[in-house]
Formats: structure tokens, C-alpha cells, sequence
């Protein structure tokens, strides 16, 4: 079995069971917690924040949380703390905060010293959940010194219908946590593969409302959409360039699939590939000087990696029999791996020739890495529907994303929010 979306795109997602119709914030199950990392507690705040930012912090997968009630008599932001009431909480940092007419205060403690460690005033936003997340951003990148990706936000399909007649195709866009879900598409043919554009602003994606697969661009903010490939045959697995101005695909128009690069600008198509295997689910590094992708060349699916500029292909992957779809951020690479006869998410640092395996489903696919390369959201199977798992790349931590209304499938995570 090969986990490629050029070629499911060719039997329309047969495997699809839906139901239902009405379509809210994505329902959170947390699967797995982690018991490792900083103890860490949130105090209570008026409004509810303190929960957002303790569950942002527990799904990063590197914080122990002391539960917030063990704070309550110690949550007045700027009061002053007893040591040994501290040290008591067992955690080794407190947060507080206070909402205020400017936004929201928070002050981050060692219970060590009772001392403030850091300090923040996020603003106030339309969205107040993004305030809380901004917070849970500023503490990550205190106590890991990464910068947070919790404010980011998900691109994903559903669908709805049992019968092929009825089936109805959405594109949604939602925080991070599956909350605030804004429809930008609707389709009754099928739709997958988005990708974003590095600035946030626009996502691609494989259509085929026109009956056979085409490659869209479109703004999530106007809703305003182009066609930009409809080649003879195969157009899929779309991959923005980090300037925004090209995208890497694979087309078939030529027979197999291969590995082209489109310029948005003139519509110029340039062929990477050049071989008789299935080179597929191209992504780009972030420096925008190599794209790696699939391939079967060497008999079974594999990563590689090839220039930007063309030449020839170097295998990226050796362990394992089976590995495909990769997505790329930083050195830190994604991708499905095949574990005793079924399909995992596994992480690897690139270069590196061992791997994490981080999921233990099925049929797990379509990885995506959040922009700080510490979090991996993936389709996966529950009681044979679609949901998202948004896994730690260590692994300590896991959470489910559903729809009692449907199947949820091909995410991609976005880039920081500008």
C-alpha cells in the first residue's frame, strides 16, 4: 500500500465514511500527557486564559503540569509569595496574570527563588484566545529558548456525505487547537493537499471541481482563487517556495509523475526529475535551495532530496523499507514511515539517519510540522473515521482533533502569523 496523495487522488478517497452536516470547532481529546519536562503550573485568570496556556504548553511535550487549583491562593499577579508555599506547589515555575483594559499581564516565577523571571503584556485582539496563546508563546521561548508556535493556525479538509453523490468537500482555516474555524471553500468534488504560502496569506491546493486535478491558489483573506496548473494528467502535491514565488508539484503530463517547479509570476513550468519511478510530494527546505520528495526509484517509496536548480537526486532515507511524504522545517524533517505493516509518523533530523517514531496508528499520513518544528499535526483513523493527532516530536505528548459531523484530514500547519 502506498500513503501517496497523487495517487489516492486517482480513486477519489474511497475510504471515506461521512456523516452529518453542521460544522463548529474542532472537538480536543487529549490522548497522551506528558510526565517529563519542566513542572510547571498555571494560577488561575479571570476569563479563562490560564487554561489556554496550559494546554498549549502541554501539548508542546516539554512541561510537567501542576494542576492550576493547587495555585488558586497565590494567583494575584504581583503579590507578594512565601517561599515555602511555593516550593510546596511542586512545579518549578508559577505563571500568574491579570486581564487589564490594555490586554492581558502575565509574570512567569521560579519557585526556587519567588523571584519574577520574565514578564509580558500581550495586547488585546479580536480573537482573546490568540491573546492567550500569545502568552503560552513568550513562555515557551523563555524556559526552551525556541520561539512558540502557538498562535499559528491549521489549514484542513472535511468532508460530509455518506453516498459520493452527497459528498460535500470543505477547506477550513483554524487556530492551532482547532478552535475559531473559518470555512474558505466548498466544493462537491473532491479537494486535498493544501499547502501555505510562507507569508500566511494564501494556501494551494489540488482541486477537481473541473473534473480532473488542478492546482489552485488561493487568498484566505478574499477568498479570491486562480487556477495556476491543469496539465494532462497528474497536478498535485503543491509546496510553496520560501519567496513565495514559486511552487513545487508533480505533474505527469509526461507519462510518470515527476518533480516540476511552476513560477507564479509567468506560469513557466522546469522539470527537477527526470526518471522512470513515481517522484512525488515535493518539499521545500527552508532555504529554498533544495526540495525533498518521494521516490520509488530505488524499488520501494524513499526519501531524496535534488536541487532547486535540477541535477541529480541524493537519497535522504535508509532505514526502513517505506518512507514518504516528508515535510521539512529547519533541519527537523516529518514523514510517514511503515512499522510492521502499518504507516507511523516518524521525525528525523536531516542528515541524521535515525528516526522517532511519534504515533501509533494505522494508517497515519500527511504529517506537518509547526513552524518551530516541535509539534507534528497528521490525519490518522479513529474508529474508522478521519481525525487530526497533533503530536510532540519527542512524543511525550498527544492530542486528538475531530468532528462528530464528519471526516478531518490533510492538514498543514502554518507559518508564523505576521
Amino acid at each position: 500500500m502506498k500513503i501517496n496523495k497523487l495517487i489516492r487522488s486517482f480513486v477519489f478517497l474511497l475510504a471515506l465514511a461521512m456523516a452529518g452536516s453542521a460544522w463548529a470547532d474542532l472537538e480536543l481529546r487529549i490522548s497522551k500527557t506528558s510526565n517529563r519536562g519542566i513542572p510547571i503550573v498555571v494560577a488561575p485568570i479571570a476569563g479563562g486564559a490560564h487554561a489556554i496556556i496550559e494546554a498549549d504548553l502541554n501539548r508542546s511535550g516539554r512541561f510537567k503540569i501542576v494542576s492550576s487549583q493547587r495555585a488558586t491562593n497565590m494567583a494575584t499577579f504581583g503579590s507578594t509569595l512565601d517561599p515555602a508555599r511555593l516550593k510546596m506547589l511542586g512545579a518549578a515555575f508559577l505563571v500568574r496574570g491579570r486581564r487589564t483594559q490594555a490586554g492581558l499581564d502575565i509574570e512567569l516565577i521560579s519557585t526556587a527563588t519567588g523571584q519574577r523571571d520574565a514578564s509580558y503584556r500581550i495586547g488585546n485582539l479580536p480573537n482573546q484566545r490568540r491573546v492567550a496563546h500569545q502568552a503560552a508563546d513568550k513562555i515557551f521561548e523563555q524556559l526552551i529558548k525556541v520561539k512558540g508556535a502557538f498562535d499559528t493556525r491549521l489549514v484542513y479538509v472535511t468532508v460530509t456525505g455518506r453516498a459520493i453523490s452527497d459528498r460535500v468537500y470543505r477547506l477550513f482555516v483554524a487556530d492551532a487547537d482547532g478552535y475559531n474555524p473559518k470555512e474558505i471553500l466548498t466544493s462537491r468534488k473532491p479537494v486535498m493537499s493544501p499547502s501555505w504560502s510562507f507569508d500566511g496569506s494564501q494556501i494551494a491546493y489540488v482541486s477537481f471541481e473541473r473534473g480532473t486535478p488542478a492546482i489552485f491558489v488561493q487568498n484566505i483573506f478574499t477568498g479570491q482563487k486562480r487556477m495556476v496548473s491543469s496539465r494532462r494528467g497528474i497536478n498535485g502535491a503543491p509546496s510553496w517556495s520560501p519567496d513565495g514565488r514559486k511552487l513545487a508539484l508533480s505533474l505527469s503530463v509526461d507519462g510518470n509523475p515527476e518533480v516540476y517547479i511552476l513560477s507564479l509570476a509567468n506560469g513557466a513550468f522546469k522539470r527537477l526529475t527526470n526518471s522512470r519511478a513515481i517522484d512525488t510530494e515535493p518539499n521545500w527546505t527552508e532555504d529554498g535551495r533544495s526540495i525533498i520528495f518521494t521516490s520509488d526509484r530505488g524499488g520501494r517509496p524513499q526519501l531524496y532530496e535534488i536541487s532547486a536548480n535540477g541535477g541529480g537526486a541524493k537519497r535522504v532515507t535508509f532505514d526502513g523499507s517505506y518512507n514518504s511524504a516528508a515535510d521539512v522545517v529547519g533541519k527537523k524533517i516529518a514523514f510517514v514511515r511503515r512499522v510492521s505493516g502499518a504507516f507511523r509518523i516518524a521525525v528525523m533530523e536531516k542528515g541524521s539517519r535515525g528516526a522517532n517514531v511519534v504515533s501509533d496508528g494505522r494508517f497515519d499520513e500527511s504529517p506537518s510540522l509547526a513552524p518551530n518544528a516541535t509539534m507534528v499535526v497528521y490525519a490518522t483513523q479513529n474508529n474508522g473515521r478521519g481525525t487530526l493527532s497533533v503530536v510532540s516530536d519527542n512524543g511525550y505528548a498527544k492530542q486528538e482533533l475531530f468532528s462528530p459531523a464528519g471526516e478531518v484530514r490533510e492538514p498543514a500547519w502554518s507559518p508564523y502569523l505576521r
